[in-house]
């Protein structure tokens, strides 16, 4: 029970990070990325590259922190003075064309078979690299969202032309937004292949991007402690339907589309009853409220 309760943290602490990554582009900036798991991926098959090619740990660790950001300014240049629509849709695609490489290209990292990776064996040592990593993206996050940078950012996601009209370039602070988040979770992927020690096409899908839209959607999108609190419900209530499986002796398909059907009625419940997530976005306070 105590190694469940220790991975479960770990998990819950990376994908938080990946969570709090949404929360700079979504949450304060407006930027809808439906391919956020891209990044993710990315991080985890530079571990992924560096194990399949004999190339020390550091060496995948540079990889995928490095690769991410260049990667999402791939993406964003061409895309960047899109409509929200459509760069909702180029992430989207982009995140397939990635996965669909992995899964077509053996020589990356093994294909449709996947690959190993160094797995960290002291469970209790990946659950403090997690945690670290979340302490640190946590900090990064607030003090953005406090800065006067994190002030313009919610200026340009209520209204850019507003942004604009303010001698701000939306384009050029919407491209710093995407290198920083992708950052993040380009460091959260590389911690997941060595915890996890494994990695397939199979386990970046679109659906992981939606799965992560529904934890910051649940918290709070605005709320840095609202995306940590709902990546906790949304990975318990994963593993709670594992169990359900395990206990019932039901079909695993069928807890699959049970949980799916979980996360799909508690997204109905949030927009219904708090369309602003469990926790709201805090108000900033100027000067003069202080007065």
């Amino acid at each position: 029970m105590i190694d469940f309760a220790i991975f479960a943290v770990t998990m819950i602490a990376i994908w938080s990070v990946l969570g709090i990554s949404l929360h700079l582009q979504f949450g304060l900036t407006g930027l809808v990325n439906f391919g956020q798991v891209m990044p993710f991926a990315v991080g985890a098959y530079g571990a992924g590259f560096a194990a399949a090619h004999g190339l020390p740990i550091a060496a995948g660790i540079a990889i995928g922190a490095l690769l991410t950001p260049l990667l999402g300014l791939l993406v964003i240049q061409p895309a960047g003075r899109l409509a929200q629509d459509y760069w909702a849709l180029v992430t989207l695609g982009a995140g397939e064309i990635f996965r669909l490489t992995m899964l077509n290209v053996p020589a990356i990292a093994g294909g449709v078979e996947g690959t190993t990776v160094y797995r960290i064996a002291d469970r209790s040592l990946a659950m403090l690299l997690a945690l670290a990593l979340l302490g640190a993206a946590a900090l990064l996050a607030r003090r953005i969202g406090r800065s006067p940078l994190g002030r313009i950012l919610r200026v340009l996601r209520e209204d850019e032309t507003l942004g604009a009209t303010l001698g701000r370039n939306p384009f050029a602070l919407h491209r710093l937004v995407t290198v920083v988040s992708w950052t993040l979770a380009g460091l959260a992927g590389v911690l997941y292949a060595h915890v996890v020690g494994y990695l397939s096409p199979g386990a970046f899908t679109v659906g992981e991007t939606f799965l992560i839209w529904t934890a910051v959607v649940l918290g709070g999108p605005a709320s840095l402690p609202g995306v940590v609190l709902g990546t906790a419900v949304v990975e318990l209530t994963a593993v709670s339907t594992r169990f359900v499986a395990q206990w019932s002796h039901l079909p695993f398909e069928l807890t699959a589309n049970l949980r799916l059907g979980t996360f799909g009625l508690v997204l109905v419940l949030v927009f219904l009853f708090r369309p602003d997530g469990l926790l709201r976005e805090a108000k900033a306070r100027s000067d003069a409220d202080r007065r």
